[in-house]
């Protein structure tokens, strides 16, 4: 029997966190069929144990820890709802944020994908979309410090603040949720990547293929961000490696070597003026860092 939204979480060490957000799910759901998928990256096995019970919950572990898309993709396909939401484990749901994203979905077929706003910890808005993709114009805009963007978008940069629903470059993997039909055309998310880009890709590709990707403000969502890292620095390396690689990928999907070069001047130059203008702070060391490991490569 098929349900209106195929929920999928993504497991890495993180079980506490996914009690929460699934609690929140069975909290504020309503109006709406869906299913719970739970796909372990090879991390927490015993999550089959503990939600053995829950019919509306299904665990799947898988043998490696395969990253963010590819353990997306492996919950596709188990998958029976209309729409694929994908959902992390490090959030928790103020409203029935998913049941406004479907019956915004059913309202506008145009539609190809839709996410909420989303919040911190310190309930403050934080990063729920970004209004182009990656090229020309992001570099440009992130060498000049966001000024372009933030001049042309104001407060609705990165959040939803104008209270009506409005067309984005791409929406964070944090809340994205996905026609299953337009999944199904376009591919889910490349296997090429590991972690960071992989829905900024998707997004592109759905986009190309003449689909929408709208912000939905009503849906409101906490984001407790990097909840499946642990603290250290060691860890802000890692992220940063995994970032920029995945940066790399998606570049490489996604323009020819002579315009990835041009493109990549830009950033060496934003990378460059950070690490030496900004003063001693914590930010300037992750810039640095971004650098080396730019050189690195």
């Amino acid at each position: 029997m098929n349900v209106d939204v195929s929920i999928i979480i993504v497991n890495y060490h993180t079980s506490c966190q996914v009690r929460d957000c699934v609690e929140s799910v069975h909290k504020y759901s309503s109006g709406f069929s869906y299913e719970l998928i739970i796909v372990d990256n090879a991390s927490e096995p015993e999550l089959k144990e503990l939600y053995a019970t829950d019919p509306e919950v299904k665990v799947v572990c898988l043998d490696e820890n395969v990253g963010f898309g590819r353990a997306n993709n492996a919950g596709f396909e188990v998958a029976r709802g209309r729409y694929l939401f994908c959902l992390n484990p490090d959030t928790i749901l103020l409203n029935n944020a998913i049941g406004i994203l479907v019956r915004f979905m059913d309202e506008h077929p145009e539609v190809s994908a839709c996410g909420g706003n989303l919040f911190n910890t310190d309930m403050q808005p934080t990063l729920s979309f970004r209004r182009q993709l990656p090229g020309f114009k992001w570099e440009i805009n992130e060498f000049l410090n966001l000024k372009p963007e933030k001049r042309k978008y104001g407060s609705n940069r990165i959040f939803n603040n104008s209270g009506r629903p409005f067309e984005v470059g791409y929406i964070t993997g944090a809340d994205l949720m996905l026609r299953r039909d337009v999944v199904e055309k376009v591919g889910g998310f490349d296997p090429h990547f590991f972690m960071y880009y992989e829905e900024t890709d998707l997004c592109s590709r759905i986009r190309k293929a003449g689909g929408k990707i709208f912000s939905v403000p009503e849906a409101r969502i906490q984001h407790l961000e990097g909840g499946s890292f642990e603290k250290g620095e060691s860890i802000s390396l890692s992220r940063v490696e995994r970032s920029e690689a995945g940066r790399r990928v998606y570049y490489q999907l996604n323009f020819n070597w002579l315009y990835r070069q041009f493109l990549n001047l830009i950033y060496l130059a934003t990378l460059a003026s950070r690490s030496l203008l900004l003063p001693q702070c914590p930010r300037r060391q992750g810039w640095r860092r971004r650098l080396k490991v730019f050189f690195s490569h």
